[in-house]
């Protein structure tokens, strides 16, 4: 019994691989490749992508020698990657060799119904014998047959070619395009807009008069310190020329589409330059007010914006490096700005973010601070300079607050200037916090114009009277939260 189902085991695994020998495989790719692939911008209206045409040349399928046809065999042409038929027909026609004269017209003809708009899927009949070395060719370039509308950023097609006899059985199964001797896809999608962000953190001087109204060094910018937004169009290595029939859509986004805005608190800014091929705007692209190589702070001092001035291509590539200047005289808080690349609608573009708020630049203070959010009347901040080097008068205790809404809070007239001694303590009641500004504070910002000092919170209980005390000592200079 075991010896038999051996022996019949052996007989369907010989049987197996007679019956396979002579199949094709999705790596046995015979495709010749015309040219290269085309690039298909994102962000394009989907009406300038309905019907187009592939590459440079049609393509072509050289048959191997066990890829022959007889009448009533089948050739499938099967799109991947989000692209779809139009309906404005593929044709299969069958040729002497992939470079040489037509073999035999209407060798293969497209099934009833196959191949139509919104399909992956286009079916052909052998209506004769074709054998090799003969090739077929398809119509991707003479006629514009594919919709790639539906391609998203990285999406890339590919054709893949099965051969089935008329029971069904596969010849050749799922030939790649991308598997020809080139290694290209049809359609490679990419994104109109390519970015790099990187974090730009300039430090406010704590040791300035007064505190942080300047950048280290006596500066009112933040400069360069290796933060930027690197701006490059889309990415064409896959096409030849832009502007021209091997990228999709033939034309660049319209001038003064192309909008870089930073969001974030304004306040004391003075102004944002940036690189010179950028005017300021508003959230629209109006450049009404603008300055070249500067970005328009809004009315608000909530966001700045700046629009590229020309027409936006592969060739628009450069570091986009925000710049902040200060006032000198407005006492700066510790804060972050986002920014978000977008473009406007165009003839040829719809409106779209490529990049959304994202913090790309950041107001950092040395010195020593703190933040708190629960101070009341039965808390006392004690607040003892450690370095010994205070500034000649002493070190000024800046206080900021916000109100529960995260509305930033004037200052109450009248306030004497809170003063730590070399090596002294002072005591601030959380109603002498709340009593230093119009409103109602939620969330405290401190800064002490000392690079080093520890803080204590301490709090009474209104029961049992007892004391709980919270202690911080920051590093040589930084930050934290009581």
């Amino acid at each position: 019994m075991k010896k038999g189902y051996r022996i019949f085991t052996a007989i369907c695994i010989m049987g197996i691989l007679v019956m396979s020998s002579g199949l094709v495989m999705a790596g046995d790719s015979n495709w010749v490749t015309g040219g290269t692939n085309m690039t298909v911008v994102i962000g394009a209206n989907s009406a300038g992508l309905y019907s187009i045409k592939q590459g440079a040349a049609d393509s072509m399928y050289n048959l191997g020698s066990s890829e022959g046809m007889v009448s009533g065999d089948f050739v499938t042409f099967t799109l991947t990657g989000g692209a779809v038929f139009s309906g404005n027909g593929l044709t299969a026609t069958v040729m002497a060799t992939s470079s040489g004269a037509l073999s035999s017209s209407g060798a293969l003809v497209m099934m009833s119904g196959s191949g139509a708009a919104g399909s992956t899927e286009a079916k052909f009949r052998a209506t004769t014998t074709i054998t090799s070395p003969n090739a077929i060719k398809f119509n991707t370039f003479s006629t514009a047959v594919f919709n790639v509308s539906g391609l998203t950023s990285g999406a890339n097609v590919d054709y893949l070619l099965t051969i089935t006899n008329a029971a069904g059985t596969l010849i050749t199964t799922s030939a790649s395009y991308k598997a020809a001797p080139s290694g290209k896809y049809a359609f490679t999608g990419a994104p109109l807009v390519q970015f790099t962000n990187t974090v730009s953190a300039p430090v406010l001087d704590v040791m300035s008069t007064p505190a942080y109204t300047k950048f280290e060094n006596s500066l009112l910018y933040g400069g360069y310190t290796g933060g930027a937004l690197s701006l490059a169009g889309p990415d064409t290595t896959v096409a030849t020329v832009y502007l021209a029939t091997t990228t999709a859509p033939a034309n660049a986004l319209s001038t003064k589409k192309l909008i870089v805005t930073y969001i974030g608190d304004f306040t004391g800014i003075s102004k944002v330059t940036c690189v010179g091929t950028f005017t300021g705007c508003d959230s629209a692209g109006t450049t009404t007010g603008g300055t070249a190589g500067q970005l328009l702070i809004n009315a608000a001092k909530t966001q700045a914006s700046a629009t590229y001035i020309g027409d936006w291509t592969p060739s628009a590539t450069f570091n986009f490096v925000p710049n902040f200047f200060i006032d000198g005289s407005t006492v700066q808080v510790a804060r972050q700005f986002t920014a978000k690349l977008e473009n406007l609608a165009d003839a040829n573009y719809v409106a779209n973010t490529w990049m959304s708020p994202t913090v790309n630049y950041k107001l950092t203070r040395n010195g020593t601070f703190f933040s708190a959010n629960s101070l009341g009347a039965l808390n006392n901040i004690k607040i003892s300079d450690l370095s010994g080097n205070v500034p000649t008068g002493g070190a000024k205790v800046l206080i900021s607050a916000w109100d529960a809404a995260g509305t930033r809070l004037a200052e109450a007239s009248g306030n004497a200037d809170i003063l730590v001694q070399n090596h002294s303590t002072v005591i601030i009641s959380g109603a002498e916090f709340a009593a230093r500004f119009v409103g109602t504070p939620m969330k405290y910002e401190v800064a002490i114009q000392s690079t080093t000092a520890t803080l204590s919170n301490i709090k009474k209980d209104p029961v049992t009277g007892g004391i709980t005390s919270t202690v911080y000592v920051p590093s040589a200079s930084g930050g934290g939260a009581l």
